[in-house]
């Protein structure tokens, strides 16, 4: 005996009928629940948090390359001026780019002509910290310059017991080296680099993360202020003395 079509379904719908639910409330039914009346006091303070947490999930959504895919870009500076500190190479060796993909930072090193010695020295930043930056070369003699935008103090480090063809060992710093502590106060740090030297290593940043990419279509700068203090960033000495005889050894490809 052959079964009806609605019969079929209405088996297969554990014996009701193809179009009506049984044995519990209606799913959608929405349940409302009287407002709580709670007062939200917006405080500069309050407003400063949410930029910031902003700020930050939109460095982190650009964080798409796999770490250690990409090899540390490293550039010769002809120049650098922070603030009222300004340093300029005698030598190719003497101010240095270092930029690392797999530990997300970037270095300016610079070579201190000691009397009895040569030292290095570093300004650290990570990128989570950069805001925004903007290259420029010159159309006459394709010089470049980089100007970045941070929204936190750098660390600072120095080289100890210098060893050649030895990994190089490295003290942070309790204070800035740079003239009258100008790269704790100042945001914008300003590079200059020989002809076609930026050029080549600004095509390699972009396309070695998506961070630089997207970064660079950011508008520079994005705040006219100039100094930490001013966007509530000043840098905290306790902060920096919490960890400096921190000395960490990096390998020569780290360097």
């Amino acid at each position: 005996m052959k079964r009806s079509r609605e019969e079929l379904e209405a088996s297969n719908n554990g014996g009701s009928s193809p179009n009506k639910i049984t044995g519990s409330p209606d799913v959608d039914e929405e349940v409302k629940y009287p407002p709580l009346n709670l007062a939200l006091t917006i405080t500069p303070e309050f407003i400063q948090q949410i930029e910031s947490l902003q700020q930050q999930q939109r460095h982190d959504s650009m964080i798409s390359t796999p770490p250690g895919k990409t090899k540390p870009i490293k550039f010769p500076i002809s120049k650098i001026t922070i603030g009222e500190w300004t340093r300029e190479a005698v030598y190719e060796q003497d101010l240095k780019a270092k930029i690392y993909f797999a530990r997300q930072k970037i270095i300016w090193e610079c070579l201190f002509h000691e009397e009895t010695t040569r030292l290095n020295r570093k300004i650290e930043i990570q990128w989570g910290d950069v805001l925004s930056l903007k290259p420029w070369y010159h159309p006459h003699d394709q010089t470049g310059i980089l100007s970045v935008e941070l929204r936190k103090p750098p660390t600072f480090f120095i080289e100890t017991n210098p060893q050649a063809r030895k990994h190089t060992l490295w003290q942070q710093l309790d204070q800035d080296f740079t003239l009258n502590h100008s790269a704790s106060r100042n945001r914008m740090h300003t590079l200059h680099f020989a002809p076609g030297v930026l050029q080549e290593n600004m095509k390699k940043l972009v396309s070695g993360d998506r961070f630089w990419s997207e970064l660079v279509k950011v508008h520079f700068p994005t705040s006219e202020h100039l100094y930490f203090d001013d966007i509530g960033y000043g840098n905290s000495k306790d902060d920096m003395m919490a960890t400096q005889f921190h000395g960490s050894h990096e390998g020569s490809n780290n360097q």
